[in-house]
């Protein structure tokens, strides 16, 4: 699947990706931004920023719940660089090469997750734990006459649905292109971007806006029949409404892609990211762990398990730990 957003200073663009078996591969945009000089005078930028408001602090989660289930750096970025092969068993062969091969002009995704999240209200402390279901849409464009490259133009439409803590329910709607292709066998180039519009359930109001543009370089070594490992680097500018979060997000990621039977597929994760906010004194350093066992049930159906670890370490007094586990189902519809 893919999804967009965006960030607000300098130049930049990215994004992308779509996991094959759960949706269109990704495409790209590259875009550029100039920021205004404010007329602030430096003196007073120097000023101390007020502690967050609890509101504040609610829509930093909201906005982060928001990231970590769309931005899927783990899943594959390209078509070739998809699932490991398993040559002891030739009906999983045929099947893994053909989820590579069919590149639909048009797809239908849809997609459910419940899981636990210890720290929904990203408390340095002693958060309140709470379970959390989540409800994806996702209709995309797959244009297959570009030749050399895999392009992809969509809309989705999430909601996000807390047990205990509803105030922090709110929905998302989604709408980017994204492209990707392959340098000789140096490299993948993924960019895109994407915009985004967060609506609260409680007031049924838009608070929080963002348009994301989006590159990533990587590589994919294979290990024998069975095991392949996805590296690379990621950039991504965010434009935002409130600005106080615009940013440039710079990350490095790796992992292990393990096809452990021909239609059970085990995934190991980590990314280093730095954030540089452009209009407040922030700056952000996260690590990010994850591991996914999904089994395809057929070429339109799968199931997963996952569990993620991130920390946070923040200048403007946002650190944080955050831990999610769950179980997923995924559908595609391809036409």
């Amino acid at each position: 699947m893919i999804i967009w957003r965006g960030k607000h200073k300098g130049i930049v663009f990215l994004r992308t990706a779509c996991r094959l078996t759960s949706g269109p591969s990704g495409f790209c945009i590259a875009a550029a931004f100039i920021l205004l000089a404010q007329s602030i005078p430096a003196q007073a930028q120097a000023v101390r920023l007020p502690t967050p408001s609890f509101t504040m602090l609610e829509q930093e989660s909201q906005r982060r719940q928001y990231e970590s289930l769309t931005i899927r750096p783990d899943a594959p970025l390209s078509p070739q660089a998809a699932l490991p092969t398993v040559e002891d068993d030739e009906m999983g062969k045929q099947f893994l090469l053909k989820q590579r091969a069919r590149i639909p002009q048009f797809s239908l995704v849809g997609d459910a997750q419940y899981f636990y999240n210890d720290n929904p209200r990203l408390s340095s402390g002693d958060g309140s734990d709470d379970f959390l279901f989540v409800g994806s849409t996702t209709v995309a464009w797959n244009p297959t006459w570009i030749k050399g490259i895999t392009g992809s133009v969509f809309v989705r439409q999430q909601f996000f649905r807390y047990n205990n803590n509803s105030d922090l329910d709110f929905d998302a709607t989604a709408v980017g292109f994204a492209a990707a292709t392959a340098v000789k066998d140096w490299f993948n180039v993924n960019v895109g971007y994407t915009a985004t519009r967060l609506e609260s359930r409680a007031t049924d109001a838009e608070f929080y806006k963002e348009g994301d543009a989006s590159v990533i370089l990587s590589r994919v070594e294979k290990f024998g029949q069975r095991f392949t490992v996805p590296y690379g680097y990621t950039m991504d500018f965010y434009h935002t409404s409130p600005d106080t979060y615009n940013r440039i997000t710079h990350g490095l990621f790796t992992g292990l892609n393990c096809a452990i039977t021909p239609k059970l597929l085990s995934q190991f994760f980590y990314r280093f990211q730095y954030e540089d906010y452009l209009t407040v004194s922030r700056a952000d350093h996260a690590h990010i762990l994850s591991a996914t066992l999904t089994y395809f049930i057929t070429d339109w159906a799968n199931v997963r398990a996952f569990a993620s670890w991130t920390t946070n370490d923040s200048t403007m007094d946002q650190d944080y730990d955050i831990l999610n586990s769950g179980v997923g189902l995924n559908l595609l519809a391809r036409f």
